[in-house]
């Protein structure tokens, strides 16, 4: 159930993090109950918003330009015809589905966004956005454990790590290499903790340097892949009078001295995708 950091854990990832502030604004038809504001049997008001019809921007199928309609029919074909036969399978037996994640490599969909010099497919985000809305339908736990590794894991090194990084945590990570147990190397994320969820701000785990290695301590949970990665990005405080800005990320490989996992959470549903 939780992810346990000890000693000997190194590769710090960039400098101590900055938030970046994001608006997003969005605009739809619809139409809001607001609740009376007497609490006798005075009806419910409804006010209607109406948003300009040039406004809404829909895209179909035969507007996709010639490049993304390939994607969308190769992965819409792979999940019909792989997926959606052995999702149910996949989810009573809590089973990772391996052979369908291997496939998922070899289409070029497990680093779907890095550049081609560190071996990934280099396509843009639309073709993402549609690879990940196609596989996800045919299964929700190879869409989740297709997301986690390209968004959640490779993404942070191929945007901030270091040339070295990227040669020794992306290149083996785009479906071309395995690791010492004949498995396809994936990746997975640490930041969630057992007392604070995915507030980064309030992480316990500390890192603290030592010699040309830094020693982790702390516990994660709720870490999705973590059965199965070679390899995980995780977050931790060095130093601490910066509060959230004192907060590294690292990247650690999974058979580091100390490292160690905890059972498999039980989950409701999406159980083909470890989490632990």
């Amino acid at each position: 159930m939780r992810l346990s950091l000890a000693r000997n854990l190194h590769s710090k990832l960039g400098a101590p993090a900055t938030a970046t502030r994001v608006a997003i604004a969005s605009s739809s038809n619809y139409s809001t109950l607001l609740p009376s504001q007497n609490r006798g049997n005075t009806p419910a008001q409804h006010q209607n918003i109406n948003i300009p019809s040039s406004s809404r921007k829909y895209t179909t199928y035969s507007q996709l330009p010639s490049e993304h309609q390939m994607v969308y029919e190769m992965c819409r074909k792979f999940a019909e015809e792989e997926l959606m036969p052995n999702a149910g399978k996949w989810d009573q037996k809590h089973e990772f589905p391996t052979e369908a994640v291997d496939k998922l490599a070899e289409l070029g969909l497990m680093g779907i966004n890095c550049s081609s010099d560190h071996n990934g497919s280099e396509l843009d985000a639309l073709s993402y956005a549609i690879a990940m809305e196609e596989i996800s339908r045919g299964c929700a736990s190879v869409g989740v454990i297709m997301s986690a590794h390209n968004s959640l894991y490779l993404y942070p090194i191929d945007a901030f790590g270091s040339d070295d990084l990227k040669e020794r945590y992306i290149s083996p990570y785009t479906g071309h290499e395995r690791d010492e147990n004949g498995r396809l190397n994936i990746g997975c994320f640490g930041l969630s903790e057992p007392g604070n969820g995915s507030d980064a701000g309030a992480a316990s785990t500390t890192a603290k340097e030592d010699g040309d290695e830094w020693i982790i301590n702390g516990t994660k949970a709720w870490i999705t892949n973590a059965h199965e990665a070679s390899a995980a990005i995780v977050f931790a405080t060095t130093d601490k009078s910066m509060k959230h800005k004192g907060i590294s990320a690292f990247v650690v490989p999974m058979n580091a001295p100390g490292f160690s996992l905890g059972a498999k959470e039980d989950k409701l549903g999406i159980r083909a995708s470890s989490t632990s």
